[in-house]
């Protein structure tokens, strides 16, 4: 099981009906670990803190060439969330994002270690259900995620892992995906591990 930063960040009714589904899945006769049941996997967790942030780095860095080549030849129509991420990069040195692509590989080195131990890692596929958004207020300051926190994706985006999202779960009224992600190059065997818990394990709905 992934925790990761997300998390903390999950409501109760969320937390219940994930919990309710890991128990559904050792009664199937799944081992379900937490990150203090294994040292590799409590390793793996902390290593994780600050992935977010990571990941949203280096994509900047990568992106905002581009990003500040469509400012200059159409200020007027790049959203201000995309100038967001092009002022984040331009506040970055070449050896900061050096030390972010470090700080990423060691980040794969210990998801990889994992691989004898477990066959798949589970969690949400999001901090919640999906959010309810009416859209920016004129004059107000920009909603920072509008469509959802994707603190539950950003890992498998930093480790380059495949990853499936079964739709397992609702509180609510509003769909709680359950994603499970594998190691890279791992397609096949995560999405044989997903179709598994898809047919085996009833839905949650809270």
């Amino acid at each position: 099981m992934l925790e990761a930063e997300g998390w903390a960040l999950l409501d109760a009714a969320s937390r219940t009906v994930f919990e309710t589904l890991l128990d559904r899945l050792r009664a199937q006769g799944v081992t379900v670990l937490r990150r203090g049941d294994h040292p590799l996997l409590q390793a793996f967790e902390r290593s994780l803190e600050g992935v977010q942030a990571l990941t949203n780095g280096i994509t900047a860095w990568e992106n905002h060439w581009a990003l500040r080549n469509l400012i200059a030849q159409q200020p007027e129509g790049v959203s201000q969330r995309a100038r967001g991420v092009v002022a984040l990069a331009e506040a970055m040195s070449p050896e900061d994002y050096r030390m972010l692509i470090l700080q990423r590989e060691e980040l794969r080195r210990r998801h990889a270690a994992l691989a004898p131990l477990a066959e798949a890692l589970i969690a949400p596929a999001s901090p919640g259900p999906a959010p309810l958004w009416a859209g920016d207020v004129p004059g107000q300051p920009l909603a920072k995620r509008p469509t959802g926190d994707a603190v539950y994706n950003t890992p498998s985006s930093a480790l380059g892992a495949p990853v499936v999202t079964v739709p397992l779960a609702a509180v609510g009224g509003m769909p709680l995906g359950i994603q499970l992600m594998g190691q890279p190059h791992a397609d096949a065997a995560v999405t044989a591990v997903a179709r598994w818990v898809q047919a085996t394990v009833a839905p949650v709905v809270g």
